[in-house]
């Protein structure tokens, strides 16, 4: 009787061993399910100071580069498209480069197409003029003709063009760009190596971009206030990641519809595919008066993110300098970047989520989050 009460209690505890590891490994899942921040423990995060300052209405936020061949430079930092383009004074081709043929970038907003040659090279992503961080490894574009399309909004055509140097870090951007998706191109998330000498593991790809900075990474600190919004992956070949556009729903003065959002650092300026049955007229500015509404993903209770404007009304910090009513079908907004005086914003690649977080230097009259995590129903 005494072996059997022994092995009784014995297999007892065993069970209540297990039981207790299932119920702490299903609370951790239920942690990193509601709270995916948690995601992000034990990881580092790269700052980069935007070297032109914080965000305004006036400048396209700068970040240090080197390429091969020329000194460090500040390269603008769109979020509105996908890949560096660079003058050739910026980008000489050397040893281990490799180069991969004729390619284009067309910018919509502009109405620019930048052509030339394309190359796999090391991308150097500095802190300051003479403090590297990591190197990348992508495919750069080496501009040397500039084209225009049709109804260019601000475009002049070029042979031989200096001074060019953009680096497009968002993601869903190569059908809008005119690129196919054959080959790793935002440095952000294609990192290869630390200059601390740290593993490149402890840097998650993706970033968090506030008004000030860009943080290469994630980590708990950053993303803990952040409102997440799971995206839907897309085709891609292997190696090369990328999800569809962020969802969200628009209400432009009460009528409502469904789309994507862009938030794009690289224009001072909203551009807009409205909901039917609004009276904006396409091609056109929208008037004075017309009252914006943004559901990040969409609305639901509690509103995980969400802002509103009305045209003409610019004690709202998030005002941009226009509202653009487009001719595109379907519906979107491209924000620019004045989304960032009220939000910062997460790109986590490797996970699939956008996330926003308010960053209280804006009345809640105009926006909030609520964190947590959700996806458009």
């Amino acid at each position: 009787m005494a072996r059997m009460t022994r092995s009784l209690s014995v297999s007892l505890l065993a069970f209540a061993v297990a039981t207790a590891l299932t119920t702490e490994g299903r609370a951790q899942v239920a942690d990193r399910t509601q709270e995916p921040w948690r995601q992000y423990e034990g990881l580092t995060a790269l700052e980069i100071p935007f070297a032109n300052g914080p965000i305004s209405m006036e400048h396209v936020p700068q970040v240090w580069l080197k390429l091969n061949g020329a000194a460090p430079r500040w390269f603008g930092m769109d979020t509105g498209s996908t890949g560096i383009v660079t003058s050739a004074e910026h980008f000489r081709p050397g040893p281990g480069d490799v180069a991969q043929g004729p390619g284009r970038l067309v910018y919509n907003s502009s109405g620019r197409i930048l052509n030339g040659e394309h190359y796999l090279t090391d991308v150097v992503i500095q802190r300051d003029a003479h403090t590297p961080l990591a190197t990348a490894r992508v495919q750069v574009l080496r501009v040397t003709h500039i084209t225009c399309l049709e109804h260019a909004r601000d475009c002049r055509p070029e042979q031989n063009p200096r001074n060019v140097g953009f680096m497009g870090v968002g993601f869903d951007r190569d059908s809008a760009q005119g690129t196919a998706v054959s080959a790793p191109k935002n440095p952000f998330v294609n990192l290869r190596s630390l200059a601390s000498g740290q593993p490149v593991s402890r840097v998650r790809p993706g970033y968090v971009i506030t008004r000030n900075a860009v943080h290469l990474g994630m980590t708990p600190d950053l993303t803990r206030h952040m409102a997440f919004v799971k995206l839907t992956p897309k085709t891609h070949p292997p190696g090369v990641p990328d999800w569809n556009g962020a969802p969200m729903t628009i209400a432009v003065d009460g009528r409502p519809g469904r789309g994507t959002m862009l938030m794009d650092t690289g224009i001072d300026y909203m551009f807009l595919s409205p909901p039917d049955g609004t009276g904006l007229r396409r091609g056109h500015v929208a008037p004075e008066g017309t009252r914006i509404e943004v559901y990040l993903p969409d609305r639901q209770r509690p509103q995980p993110a969400y802002y509103n404007l009305t045209v003409g009304r610019r004690g709202n910090p998030l005002h941009p300098a226009k509202v653009e009513v487009v001719k595109d079908a379907g519906i979107f907004v491209n924000t620019g970047r004045m989304f960032l005086q009220g939000f910062d914003y997460l790109y986590d690649a490797a996970g699939g989520y956008v996330g926003y977080s308010w960053n209280g230097r804006v009345s809640h009259e105009y926006g909030g989050v609520t964190p947590g995590v959700s996806a458009a129903r």
